[in-house]
């Protein structure tokens, strides 16, 4: 039976069909066509016609259409059976084709090839990802993600310098200012492999990217308040493979991508901070780089050239790699300690940053008034810092850390000898027999002074004592931190930094030796020290003047006027711009003003030296003025 029997069958009498089959039909072998060629009514298809609602007479009409095009005209019959067949066996064949690859594939790479997993809770993912987003790949391959670019403030753009544009403003008269409504949008996009498999070409190797997702059970018991039970995390990992049993075209090419990272770290320090209360649970992800600033030299932070070279020569001892061996043979844990205090505005932070600059260390910043940091937390933190690197403690006085009066009442009594005991007056009767009511109210606790007097430790003391914040109160107790500096599993090999304005008020078991081994005072500036600033402030830019340069001065009120003093104190030279410095320095009494403060006062005027030299006495006299009548408001800035 042919197609054309099957739409007699299906249609009954129709001349459509007919016309359609292109002949009409000849008799069957059983002699049951009509005079006329046509089937009779097919009882089954009558049947199903209410239900079909006509649908397969337009595709049987194609068919049939088709059967009539290549089976009459070309020569080609058409058997809907054959084509069936013909497609099951297509899908068979692909289907074990697949299979088959898999198969091959799995017993290559289990075999023949070698792998190393990279976590995206590590650091080498990062470093991985930088080098991947400009490899050759990306631009020859069909699928890619989109990431948005972030650069800091640090980092030259010369797309950017180019794209900047210059406007005016209503009532600005003729003057030009930066605009940069533009910049998100001119800033490109970084485009990295997307999920799946990936193959490039390095140092006439074959290697294969696996980018990938897998699933994870995470216990929450140790996570944020009110979360308990187990949930299901998701981790992205890099599976990086090549041919071959030996894994170390994959180290050599993971050095490469670290080195290639670090290679616009040289002249920059790294600023760290503890990650998100969540992500502190994967190690080793317990801190996030927050900042990456250039390399700030030692000349530029205002102190004593003694107390530098005194800082330096003790860091460099300590850090070198004899020093560990040194310490062991001897049984001294291998830590260092600095505490830098003196008067807001003077250095210290400053300081801090020069030295990381100097060894080339990462700065780990802890704050120990962030609320979700626990005593916990703290030690973890500490545990996970590289062997060498620079932690800095900020105004630790802030964080009121102080032990119990009644146990540092009980020490003094223990230091104090047996006949002075017999003299010494009672609690807080010291200050009274003096008659100094206002240092008797210091020295008593903040828990016996009115809340009106409390200053911002006592608050914070205040906050972190038992009970303050009932059961589930958190926060860093003294006992803490001093496990975390030097306890029995505390990180050796790492430089402590504390920074203070108020020396005095840190307990004494904080900066004893061995937790604080070298104190630097900071002060006001002196009037040499004012010279040098004036002098750095003004002096020639090693950098080149580039576009950015020439477009910021464009911008800046007055143009081109107050450009013309911009290097080295404008047509006087090196030599002007030395007594234009002797002259400001003269003007400066010693220890009057803070470094912050000639700095502020020198960046308003700092393409114009000598304009700075003429409003030096007024500004002067003014901030003279402000400290005696002890007010916080400046009349000349």
């Amino acid at each position: 039976m042919d197609i054309k029997e099957i739409l007699y069958g299906l249609f009954g009498p129709n001349s459509t069909v007919d016309a359609c089959a292109g002949t009409p039909p000849t008799a069957s072998s059983s002699g049951t066509f009509t005079s006329h060629g046509r089937l009779p009514k097919n009882p089954l298809l009558d049947a199903l016609a209410p239900l079909l609602g006509g649908q397969l007479s337009p595709l049987l009409r194609a068919l049939n259409l088709a059967n009539n095009i290549l089976g009459a005209r070309l020569g080609l019959p058409i058997d809907p059976s054959f084509l069936l067949t013909l497609a099951a066996a297509a899908w068979a064949i692909n289907r074990f084709a697949r299979q088959l690859y898999h198969a091959l594939a799995a017993i290559v790479t289990a075999h023949f090839m070698a792998s190393i997993t990279v976590a995206s809770t590590d650091e080498i993912y990062v470093h991985m990802m930088k080098w991947l987003a400009v490899q050759p790949l990306v631009t020859t391959s069909r699928s890619l993600m989109a990431e948005t670019a972030a650069h800091s403030a640090w980092e030259d753009d010369e797309d950017q310098i180019d794209a900047l544009q210059l406007r005016t403003i209503a009532g600005g008269g003729d003057e030009k200012y930066l605009n940069f409504s533009n910049q998100q949008a001119n800033a490109p996009p970084r485009f990295v492999p997307a999920v799946g498999l990936h193959g490039f070409w390095y140092g006439r190797r074959y290697f294969r990217l696996q980018r990938k997702h897998q699933s994870f059970l995470d216990d929450n018991s140790g996570g944020a308040r009110g979360s308990t039970g187990t949930t299901l995390e998701k981790e992205e990992v890099l599976v990086i493979s090549c041919f071959g049993r030996s894994t170390t075209p994959i180290k050599t090419l993971l050095q490469a991508v670290k080195q290639h990272y670090y290679s616009d770290h040289v002249a920059r320090t790294t600023i760290k901070r503890p990650s998100p209360q969540p992500l502190r649970r994967f190690n080793p992800r317990n801190w996030a780089t927050v900042a990456v600033r250039p390399v700030r030299a030692l000349r530029t932070v205002i102190l004593d050239a003694a107390q530098k070279s005194t800082v330096l020569a003790d860091m460099n001892e300590y850090l070198h790699p004899a020093t560990p061996r040194w310490y062991a043979n001897r049984g001294i844990p291998l830590r260092r300690g600095y505490l830098f205090h003196g008067p807001p505005g003077t250095g210290k932070t400053s300081l801090s940053f020069a030295l990381a600059g100097v060894f080339g260390l990462d700065i780990y910043v802890i704050s120990l008034l962030e609320p979700t940091l626990s005593e916990e937390d703290l030690g973890t933190l500490f545990s996970s810092l590289p062997r060498r690197c620079v932690v800095l403690l900020e105004d630790i006085d802030a964080a009121g850390l102080r032990r119990p009066q009644e146990e540092v009442e009980e020490e003094e009594a223990s230091e104090v000898p047996a006949t002075d005991k017999k003299t010494r007056p009672g609690r807080g009767a010291r200050a009274s027999v003096n008659g100094d009511k206002d240092s008797a109210s210091h020295d008593q606790p903040a828990a016996h002074r009115p809340r009106e007097d409390w200053k911002v430790s006592d608050l914070a003391r205040a906050l972190k004592a038992p009970g303050a914040g009932g059961d589930d109160r958190k926060g860093i107790s003294l006992s803490g931190l001093l496990n975390a500096i030097d306890g029995v599993a505390s990180q050796e090999g790492r430089v402590l930094v504390m920074t203070t304005n108020h020396p005095e008020a840190l307990d004494a078991a904080l900066i004893r030796p061995g937790r604080v081994d070298l104190q630097v005072a900071f002060g006001n500036a002196t009037s040499e020290q004012a010279r040098e600033l004036f002098e750095r402030m003004y002096e020639a830019d090693a950098a080149k003047n580039d576009a950015a340069v020439e477009k910021s001065g464009e911008a800046t009120q007055n143009g081109q006027a107050e450009n013309k003093g911009a290097e080295g104190g404008g047509d006087d030279g090196v030599e002007g711009l030395s007594h234009i410095a002797a002259a400001f320095g003269s003007k400066i009494d010693d220890g009057l003003l803070s470094p912050a403060e000639i700095q502020g006062f020198l960046l308003k005027r700092k393409k114009d030296p000598k304009k700075a030299l003429r409003e030096t006495d007024r500004w002067v006299e003014a901030m003279k003025a402000q400290k005696e009548n002890k007010t916080k408001v400046l009349t000349v800035q």
